[in-house]
């Protein structure tokens, strides 16, 4: 039995001096047994393992077993319920509804996508990964997904195939401006649709939002979701603004002893006043008395007198009895909730980009009223001019602009300078 348990450890000490022994630099999208990865828990907090089969990684969110990141693509990072419920809200997602999702990836947001539509509704989802797709399409199946209908497909290059009347896309995919041509294809042309673009680097947000404005679609905007967890102060909580109270009773505790020191120093006065006297009274002469007694007497002497330690013990006396009790004052604390924010804010897992397209005629009408307005404001801005500069042809330009130039734009209305901006 302990030759085993030796060989057992010999060959898990080998496997892992095996494992260790692979070179971090390769070409691999995802992560395989031996491979160097950065686990990355908080801007501070990063930790190097090497993927070993057996082994655990643990922290503060919770323990982690290393196979469970084989098979993971590196640097993956998948969609949260904060991201899907807002992604959701914003495109209008509907009972009923048809959506297109390009990037199954993990397959959380087209759980969330299902059980939104319903059974009436589908979900058109898309995914280009071969062996991504074979296991998204398996746990769909188990999980009785019947409103998805999976397609692996590259959406980038060959488009949507058949899929039509869709109300909202949702596009999780490394460039997805290619897509968006494809996309509006799809989208039913009697209502404003919407799209969603999830991208992580700020360089493919940019790239979006141009193919957004060539291809017409209107309300573009980007955005983030972070989460900022505040710690709530409950009145029930026995630190609630105890800190005063307590402070208070330590200090009533303090002049207490004091005051009863002194009250003990006191009497201690009274009483060897009262003997000196009495010594006094017993001795005709201090003459007579011997050296060491008459220091004695000398020092009492010095100590002071009894009348004025009984005028002493009056104030403290009066200082007690005019110490007031703490009473904690009346405020509307009570009903205020105190908030503790934590310094950092998570949740952000890439930005989100919207956009609206309005039905052809919509736009359409917006484009003629566009014209019109560039139309009318065209000529009569040259004509203004004309008549400006004629008015004044002995005036200067400087390099800061024409006088002439600044009046004629003062003369323009609102939408004449809004046509005449290209807006």
């Amino acid at each position: 039995m302990q030759d085993q348990q030796v060989d057992q450890r010999q060959l898990s000490e080998s496997s892992r001096s095996s494992l260790s022994s692979r070179s971090m630099f390769h070409s691999r999208a995802v992560i395989e047994a031996g491979d160097l990865v950065i686990v990355y828990m908080s801007r501070d907090n990063l930790t190097s393992i090497i993927i070993t089969p057996g082994e655990e990684i643990h922290n503060k969110f919770g323990r982690y077993a290393h196979v469970d990141l084989i098979g993971q693509k590196f640097g993956t990072k998948i969609l949260y319920l904060p991201d899907i419920s807002y992604i959701t809200m914003r495109l209008g997602v509907r009972v009923g509804g048809n959506v297109i999702e390009a990037g199954t990836g993990s397959g959380s947001m087209t759980h969330s996508l299902s059980r939104t539509v319903g059974p009436t509704g589908q979900v058109f989802s898309f995914e280009y990964h071969q062996p991504r797709y074979e296991k998204a399409l398996e746990e769909f199946k188990s999980h009785g997904l019947e409103n998805v209908r999976l397609q692996h497909r590259n959406v980038c290059k060959d488009g949507f195939n058949d899929a039509s009347g869709v109300e909202a896309v949702f596009l999780d995919l490394p460039a997805p401006w290619e897509a968006i041509p494809h996309a509006m294809k799809t989208l039913r042309p009697d209502i404003i649709t919407k799209i969603c673009c999830f991208s992580p680097c700020l360089e493919q947000v940019l790239k979006t939002v141009s193919t957004l404005r060539s291809e017409g679609f209107s309300d573009i905007f980007t955005q983030e979701v972070l989460i900022r967890t505040h710690e709530l102060v409950k009145e029930s909580d026995p630190d609630h603004l105890a800190s005063i109270s307590s402070i208070v009773d330590s200090l009533k505790a303090h002049e207490k002893r004091k005051v009863e020191r002194r009250a003990v120093q006191m009497k201690t006065a009274r009483e060897k006043a009262r003997r000196q006297k009495e010594n006094r009274d017993g001795v005709s002469s201090s003459e007579h008395a011997e050296p060491g007694q008459k220091r004695k007497l000398e020092e009492d002497k010095a100590e002071g007198t009894p009348s004025a330690d009984i005028d002493n013990e009056e104030k403290q006396q009066e200082q007690i009895k005019g110490f007031s009790v703490w009473v904690e004052p009346d405020t509307q604390l009570k009903n205020v909730v105190l908030t503790k924010p934590t310094p950092e804010m998570k949740g952000h897992t890439s930005y989100l980009t919207f956009a609206s397209l309005y039905p052809e005629s919509i736009r359409n009408a917006i484009a003629a009223q566009e014209s019109s307005k560039s139309a009318v404001a065209t000529p009569r801005l040259a004509e203004l001019v004309a008549e400006k500069l004629a008015g004044r042809a002995g005036s200067q330009e400087t390099e800061y602009g024409s006088d002439g130039l600044d009046e004629v734009m003062g003369t323009l209305t609102e939408e004449e300078m809004i046509a005449l901006a290209g807006k």
